[in-house]
């Protein structure tokens, strides 16, 4: 066969409609010897993105696994982070909160942390109680050893190059809460010792990564080897432990002197008093106001998200208050200075 023919058979192959093909026409022409081919071709190519093993040669990072090839353009955090706790996921995007405290079992954490990023809402990450204990019942006793198989879960979704790539969406890893609630934890209280134990492994196997307690900073004072391990701490409000303002002024001066950040909120659904009734639209503005405002607080995040309190006109209105407030204030990063380094 001469190279002329055979090279307009290749062509006219190449030119044959397939099932992925849409109309399209190009012109084009082959110089052949003493010959120039003229024709035209009807195609439509069809380009696949697959993902890829990405090695990360400046940093030495190698992921085990199949992740984003392309960092899609995220919503970037608007101002100062604020929300509530148990935030539904089908509001990230449409709601009018830029944070949440999320518990999450580590299979979800992915989606749910690409979800927040798309929708430009900060994530407090919060592993569920059942994780935690020696049964892998919500009402076990706490165990370390639990904590740390978890972490390791976490790890596997949460690799170094995801956590740095989700820098801005995860505010904070809350390392498990109600520490003194015996009722919560088989009958036992959870000791700052277990904590540094478990602060210690997650911050070896989750890098970067802000870690947090939901305790005041006078807990974390009690036992110094524990804040060197942290990032914040939290004070979450409510009437019965007396004067707001001396409330927080009192942990901002301890989690200043600890090199820590604080977590402020109030507790929106017990407003009174654990037990009691959640807050009315005035009070959640004056308590709110304070809270959000504060200086020395990282976040604004609140306990918690009921759906049968939302639906009241006048509670949203509040919210929209509070939360425009907070949308004055810039960002603020809860992690200790020197884990910038």
């Amino acid at each position: 066969m001469s190279r002329p023919r055979s090279a307009l058979l290749l062509l006219l192959g190449l030119a044959s409609p397939g099932a992925a093909q849409s109309l399209s026409t190009a012109a084009w022409a082959l110089p052949s010897g003493d010959f120039t081919i003229y024709g035209h071709t009807s195609y439509s190519p069809r380009f696949t993105l697959l993902p890829r093993i990405v090695y990360d040669t400046a940093r030495g990072v190698d992921s085990t696994r199949v992740v984003d090839s392309v960092r899609v353009t995220a919503t970037h955090p608007a101002g100062f982070a604020a929300g509530m706790s148990a935030w539904p996921a089908e509001r990230y995007c449409g709601g009018p909160t830029s944070a949440a405290t999320q518990p999450l079992n580590p299979a979800a954490v992915l989606g749910r942390v690409q979800l927040a990023a798309r929708c430009g809402v900060r994530l407090v990450i919060v592993p569920p109680r059942r994780f935690l204990t020696t049964t892998g019942q919500t009402t076990g006793t706490f165990s370390v050893d639990s904590a740390k198989r978890v972490t390791d879960r976490f790890a596997a979704e949460l690799p170094p190059d995801t956590l740095r790539k989700y820098r801005e969406t995860i505010l904070g890893f809350n390392l498990a809460d109600d520490y003194g609630c015996t009722r919560c934890w088989g009958g036992e209280r959870i000791t700052q010792a277990q904590i540094a134990e478990w602060a210690a492994y997650a911050r070896a196997t989750l890098p970067g990564l802000p870690l947090g307690v939901r305790k005041t900073p006078d807990w974390v004072a009690a036992y110094p080897a524990l804040a060197p391990l942290l990032d914040y701490t939290w004070a979450q409000y409510h009437t019965r432990k007396g004067d707001q303002q001396a409330f927080y002024d009192k942990a901002a001066t301890i989690a200043k002197r600890l090199g820590l950040w604080v977590v402020m909120g109030i507790n929106v659904e017990d407003c009174y008093g654990v037990g009691t009734s959640a807050c009315e639209a005035e009070d959640l503005i004056r308590l709110g106001t304070l809270a959000v405002s504060h200086p020395a607080s990282c976040a604004f995040l609140n306990w918690k998200y009921a759906e049968k309190t939302w639906r009241r006109a006048e509670i949203r209105e509040a919210w929209d208050e509070l939360l425009a407030l907070a949308r004055t204030r810039p960002a603020e990063e809860c992690r200790r200075a020197e884990a910038d380094a």
